[in-house]
């Protein structure tokens, strides 16, 4: 019998997960006879949560909110100075509740709170990969840190408006958010020169508008930024899009929804493993090139992104 905790992130979907709480909560209990659960008070603390539960023998644990709260949540599946599982037998599930939920939609799990927790108690555990960013990688050890992404991790325009987005309070955003806050950012926007080596073998000198390493397929809420992606194929996808005008940006933009950016001449997508991202002195340009991870806000590069195979059991 799974030894059962949920980790409730009462401010996602815009403070309507407190609200909607005792109405999961009678869900949960038709499916789980004993449970115990939790609300997060503060930013990151899902993590330490996660970590702390699952020392102590719970070996299935449950998220209610969005992107943000299962990235905490899959930060504190591993010790916290390497990547190994702290238990590699426990799992991870989400039941969506985020005004995001992009993972959610490239897993494809039922949205709805019944359904969703129905899924969770019935499937079995998938075995997916998750991707590890770290930063100022080729610094000394004691000026190094680093994160883990489950979803999608970017550099460039993306992490940019995920700030610009952050700087609004939850409760005013809502599904369209990243859209707008895409086309508040492009006013002054410029696309940022950076080196990228891919694989340890090949070398990559551009101007790009954004840099996205994909796990799933979806961000931003509903771009499908890698429509190919696969979280458990021991790969990410590297979605590179080259420098665009402000109007080309809108213009292009309708292709994040349907799926067809790949398509675009001045986008590559590559299949990679390991990827390290430098920046480029050009007097044109500020020398920060900020990056995000699953809508959480990062350092900025240089960075390592590398993904971790087979790491996390995920009840879908």
């Amino acid at each position: 019998m799974d030894k059962v905790h949920i980790i409730v992130n009462p401010l996602s979907a815009r403070g309507r997960t407190s609200q909607r709480w005792n109405a999961i909560k009678e869900i949960i209990h038709h499916y789980f006879a004993e449970f115990k659960y939790i609300f997060t008070e503060k930013p990151r603390q899902a993590t330490e949560i996660a970590r702390d539960l699952l020392k102590d023998g719970f070996d299935l644990i449950i998220g209610v909110g969005g992107d943000g709260t299962l990235n905490e949540i899959a930060n504190g599946y591993f010790h916290q100075d390497s990547h190994q599982a702290i238990n590699q037998d426990a799992s991870l599930a989400i039941i969506p509740s985020g005004t995001g939920s992009d993972f959610v939609r490239s897993l494809r799990i039922p949205r709805d709170f019944k359904r969703s927790i129905e899924t969770i108690k019935n499937s079995g555990a998938k075995t997916i990969d998750v991707g590890k960013i770290t930063f100022n990688f080729n610094s000394p050890a004691a000026e190094r840190s680093s994160a883990y992404f489950i979803n999608v991790a970017d550099f460039g325009l993306g992490a940019e408006v995920s700030r610009n987005v952050a700087a609004v309070p939850s409760r005013k955003r809502g599904p369209f958010s990243y859209y707008l806050g895409l086309l508040a950012t492009i006013r002054n926007y410029k696309s940022k020169k950076v080196k990228i080596v891919i694989d340890d073998t090949e070398e990559i000198s551009n101007r790009f508008l954004i840099g996205a390493v994909a796990n799933g397929r979806i961000f931003g809420g509903g771009m499908i930024i890698a429509p190919d992606a696969e979280p458990d194929d021991g790969y990410f996808d590297l979605v590179l899009v080259e420098d665009m005008k402000r109007l080309e940006i809108i213009k292009n933009s309708r292709l994040l929804y349907t799926g067809t950016l790949p398509k675009h001449p001045k986008v590559k997508v590559k299949r990679v493993k390991n990827i390290k991202v430098y920046p480029v002195e050009d007097e044109s340009q500020d020398k920060t090139v900020n990056i995000e991870y699953d809508g959480e806000i990062g350092k900025s590069i240089p960075a390592e992104f590398k993904i971790i195979e087979k790491s996390v059991n995920f009840r879908i």
